[in-house]
């Protein structure tokens, strides 16, 4: 299932080929947060990975597959309703002719919700 367009939208984009961040725009009325959870809503760490997969697609132009989690880190609960736009900065982008490895900051000012290393394939 793609998130894009839907869970979140790119507000803004700014970097060059290894080095580039995305401000997206996350939908706080999205299905996903009447279950997760409908008082306190809090964004799923698989929905976080899931972004970075389809942030990574958009860059490279092409479909991926996450072949592995090298590293999850998840420091902070994003709220959509507190943190209604967040940074999702990559850094370390090793892209090849099969997919990329990649690390993920996602952050809002000072406070970091995960850090993320992964690993995608072409399919």
């Amino acid at each position: 299932m793609k998130l894009m367009n839907d869970f979140y939208t790119v507000e803004q984009v700014a970097g060059n080929d290894t080095e580039f961040e995305y401000l997206i725009a996350l939908n706080k009325e999205h299905f996903i947060y009447r279950a997760h959870f409908p008082d306190n809503p809090i964004t799923p760490g698989v929905c976080i990975i899931q972004l970075c997969k389809e942030l990574m697609e958009l860059r490279l132009r092409k479909s991926l597959f996450l072949k592995k989690i090298l590293n999850a880190k998840f420091l902070s609960v994003v709220n959509p309703t507190v943190f209604g736009a967040i940074r999702v900065a990559f850094y370390k982008v090793s892209p090849s002719e099969n997919g990329c490895q990649f690390s993920v900051v996602v952050y809002s000012g000072a406070t970091q919700f995960a850090k993320l290393t992964l690993a995608a394939a072409t399919p």
